[in-house]
């Protein structure tokens, strides 16, 4: 899993370490750290962007916890799952056939639908949706796919899969 933590820190020696050694420490790999002079904040306080990765999603709440910890304040922490993904269109009545259902089905297989593109005609036309699903394996992945080839056959719809 990706994460990307935004930090105020004061412009002074040793100030990063208290974030890079939580993460660090906890298994985190550090990718990329910007700091954000232009965008200063007061004085002598610099917006800092930390991303960094980490296998174990359990250790997440305890590097935030650890950062908080040091004194160092959060101005943003968002999580950016990474595993398989896949695409699929739907092509028919899909929006009379209950889209709604189609992707809680998908999510209740254990995928993640993390992007939904329509062209919505008019209603009796055909309408084309770009679902784009995510899972933690390719076999979470591949159920997810014959679960969406039996909806599409139920709900009379034509599926392309990438």
């Amino acid at each position: 899993m990706k994460i990307e933590l935004e930090v105020e820190l004061t412009d002074k020696p040793g100030e990063l370490v208290k974030c890079l050694e939580p993460i660090s420490a906890l298994g985190g790999n550090i990718l990329q750290v910007i700091h954000h002079r232009s965008r200063s904040v007061g004085k002598g306080v610099t917006p800092v962007s930390i991303h960094f990765e980490v296998e174990n999603i359990d250790v997440i709440e305890d590097i935030k916890n650890a950062i908080e910890n040091q004194g160092v304040h959060v101005v943003k922490w968002a999580q950016e799952f990474v595993g398989f993904k896949h695409v699929v269109i739907l092509i028919g009545h899909v929006f009379q056939k209950d889209i709604t259902d189609t992707i809680i089905r998908l999510l209740d297989s254990g995928v993640l639908v993390n992007e939904v593109n329509a062209k919505i005609t008019q209603k009796e036309d055909v309408s084309t949706v770009k679902l784009s699903i995510v899972g933690d394996t390719e076999q979470t992945i591949q159920e997810a796919l014959n679960l969406c080839k039996e909806i599409c056959q139920e709900k009379e719809l034509f599926l392309i899969r990438s």
